[in-house]
């Protein structure tokens, strides 16, 4: 089967796979979503630790790992058309690495600490509750909403760019998306929570809408039979 016809079935695939994410994310708190600002109302709904597991591996894949053969089919794309291209391809892996590590670990920790919280003491609860808030804050704030983010800003512009000579709307579309998630880094670290719930939120979406609107794109290219690039 057409290599980019792949390529761009397993982004669409990702973007699915994102959408499915939120969606049972919000599930498994019931849809109380101050719960993803604040790790301790989650463990209010421990009870759905099964949905919670769920939740992050679909992140570990919607998010993240689903996108590897997109930053490679990138970087032979744009190897020969800019300087920049293995430090924006190394950026692209690094965020995918990073936030599938951090899916990971919260996918081990959370089932575990919220099964032990539905059983604990009252003593022990208090206890649990700062074990879930710590591990789940280095994840979230540290792992997450500022190493990670800042590599998704330099892939996401950096492609962008690259798109927009070629497809306007695209490219726009994914500068708009590393600038979302610049914002987030930003308002982490400068402690600004509007702008990085802002750049979150908007970054949730676009995760989801931009491999969609990618991949379509490749898949057409893969029908019309239109050449990759080669060096001159």
């Amino acid at each position: 089967m057409n290599y980019r016809f792949i390529v761009g079935a397993i982004t669409i695939l990702s973007g699915i796979i994102a959408a499915w994410c939120l969606y049972t994310g919000a599930d498994a708190v019931d849809f109380n979503f101050d719960a993803f600002s604040n790790p301790l109302i989650a463990l209010n709904y421990s009870a759905n630790h099964k949905e919670a597991t769920v939740f992050l591996l679909l992140d570990m894949f919607g998010y993240y790992l689903l996108l590897l053969p997109l930053i490679f089919y990138f970087h032979q794309q744009y190897k020969f058309q800019s300087s920049w291209t293995p430090l924006i391809t190394f950026s692209g892996l690094a965020y995918v690495l990073i936030g599938a590590i951090g899916a990971a670990i919260l996918a081990a920790l959370w089932p575990a600490l919220m099964q032990d919280y539905l059983s604990a003491t009252a003593n022990n609860k208090e206890w649990v509750a700062g074990l879930f808030k710590t591990s789940t804050l280095l994840v979230t704030k540290g792992l997450w909403n500022i190493l990670e983010v800042i590599f998704a800003t330099a892939w996401w512009i950096g492609v962008g760019r690259l798109l927009y000579s070629e497809n306007k709307l695209l490219g726009a579309v994914t500068i708009a998306t590393g600038i979302s998630t610049l914002a987030d880094a930003i308002g982490n670290m400068a402690g600004w929570n509007g702008l990085a719930e802002a750049g979150l939120n908007l970054y949730l979406v676009l995760g989801i809408a931009w491999p969609l609107t990618i991949g379509i794109s490749i898949i057409r290219k893969a029908v019309s039979g239109k050449a990759i690039p080669q060096p001159a």
